[in-house]
Formats: C-alpha cells, structure tokens, sequence
C-alpha cells in the first residue's frame, strides 16, 4: 500500500478532513487517531460511522461520484495518508472487468444504503425526541378528567394510539439495528476478501 501513498497530513480534532458536496482529489487511510463521518439530511448532520485507525475513507467519490458523499472530522487529532484520485484509479483500472463491475455496483448500493441510514437515523431521532415528551397515560388522564365526556374519550383515544405506534416505532427501531449489523458484517466480509 505504500506505494501508492501520495502525501501524509496531521489533522487538528474538529477539523474537517473531507467535506460532502466538494470535489474528491484524494482517499485517505487513517494512520493515527479517530474520525467521525457525517452525512447531511434534512439540513441536519447525522453521525453515520466512525472510523479507528487503519480505515479507508474518501474512495466513494471515485467511484460514479464526483463530489463527496460525506463529510469526515477528526475525532482528536490524527495523521492520514493520502493517495491521490489518479494512481487510485490506475491501480483500480488493471482489475478484471468483472471484478470492477461488481465494485461499481456495491459502491452505488453503499451509497443508497447511507441515504436511507440518514432518513432513518432522522426518523428515529425525532421518535425519541417525542417520546421523550410523552406524559404517563395515568397523568394524562387525570389532566383530562374535567372534560366533556365525548371530548375526554377521544382524546384518550388518541393518547393510547400515540403509545401504540411510539411502541411500534421502537420494535421497528430494534428490528433496524438488527438489520444493519447484518448488512456490516456482510459489508466487513467482502472488504476483508
């Protein structure tokens, strides 16, 4: 790998080491340290990894990609290598074509798989953010006992479908992390063959 090592950089912790939406000139190995990867959704930064030393970051953008599809900061200070987009592709460019191919095809399924990660890490967010604000059923109800008859009814009604689906968000979540630690071992499998 070292020959293909084009320069090394220390970074300072925050600073951004690659940054979504701007153009790829390198991919980095993590020499030293730790570095956080984040991906814009919505407006927000969502943590989608981290990255421990020896990881490889930034080749995504060499693959269909012109810009970054993610932004990488240090998580305290730390030492990449750097190779360069043209001596990636000219080692990525003597591979069969088959080979090449399938690589091509996992890069743009990664690439979905992030977004749809972002979406959901969102949506899970905003769930325990409202779930953090429920009041107890029992609390509610004595908040509510004044009320008109009709009225009380239905707003209890509402209350008890509001838990229903917030435990139904939170079986999905489960059933979620289960999946992506699936698809990370698969993920970790066809990197280390």
């Amino acid at each position: 790998m070292n020959q293909y090592i084009t320069k090394v950089e220390e970074i300072k912790d925050g600073s951004v080491i690659v940054e979504e939406d701007t153009w790829a000139y390198y991919a980095y190995i993590l020499k030293t340290g730790k570095a956080k990867v984040w991906k814009s959704n919505n407006g927000k930064q969502v943590l989608i990894g981290v990255l421990k030393e020896g990881d490889i970051f930034g080749e995504m953008s060499f693959f269909g990609m012109a810009n970054r599809v993610a932004t990488v900061t240090a998580d305290g200070n730390v030492t990449v290598e750097m190779i360069a987009k043209d001596t990636f592709m000219e080692a990525f460019a003597k591979l069969p074509e088959d080979v090449r191919s399938k690589i091509d095809k996992m890069s743009t399924s990664l690439f979905y798989l992030n977004d749809v990660y972002c979406r959901l890490s969102n949506s899970l967010h905003e769930i325990s953010d409202i779930k953090g604000g429920m009041t107890d059923p029992k609390t509610f109800e004595k908040e509510v006992e004044n009320m008109p008859g009709f009225l009380r009814e239905i707003i209890i009604l509402m209350h008890q479908r509001f838990h229903t689906v917030i435990g139904r968000s939170v079986k999905l979540m489960s059933q979620l992390e289960e999946t992506s630690k699936s698809i990370d071992s698969v993920s970790l499998a066809l990197v280390h063959e």
